[in-house]
């Protein structure tokens, strides 16, 4: 949330929580009947109906127009990369012949030009939403890796 400027304001009140908790109740309940009802059972068609139908209706019935009619929401933050920010990441230190383990499988680190060794830091592995592996060093950055083949699963 700090790397994307954003604030969290707690439902520390009981009648926060309680909204919060009715609001939740009513989605459990209303749509999982509904999903049931037409007979929907997969998460591609289930979404097709949240966007298409059950969140429209629930906003015009719901729904209240704002106190404040401005936008609330911003712009990314300029070189803020959001792949890197909503990733998964691990904590991995790089051993001395320059791999790293991930996910039972070994990466050939290729260190930049004027990094004579990273053999020993630590690194962030990145696992970005489609499935790409990326890894971050805090000094130098995005390092290029390749994958070795063969490794066995790590402990």
């Amino acid at each position: 949330m700090s790397q994307l400027k954003i604030g969290l304001i707690f439902a520390y009140s009981p009648q926060a929580r309680g909204r919060g908790e009715r609001l939740n109740g009513s989605f459990q309940d209303r749509l999982v009947a509904e999903l049931g009802r037409h007979k929907i059972r997969d998460a591609r068609r289930a979404t097709e109906y949240l966007n298409t139908q059950f969140i429209p209706r629930y906003g015009r019935r719901f729904g209240r127009a704002p106190a404040d009619p401005r936008p609330a929401w911003r712009g990314v933050p300029a070189g803020l990369d959001l792949h890197a920010v909503l990733s998964a990441q691990f904590a991995r230190v790089v051993a001395n012949d320059h791999t790293v383990r991930f996910e039972g499988a070994s990466y050939q680190l290729l260190p930049p030009p004027r990094c004579p060794s990273l053999a020993g830091s630590p690194i962030t592995v990145q696992q970005w939403f489609d499935g790409s592996i990326h890894f971050c060093h805090a000094r130098h950055g995005v390092i290029v890796a390749k994958r070795l083949r063969g490794g066995r699963k790590s402990p």
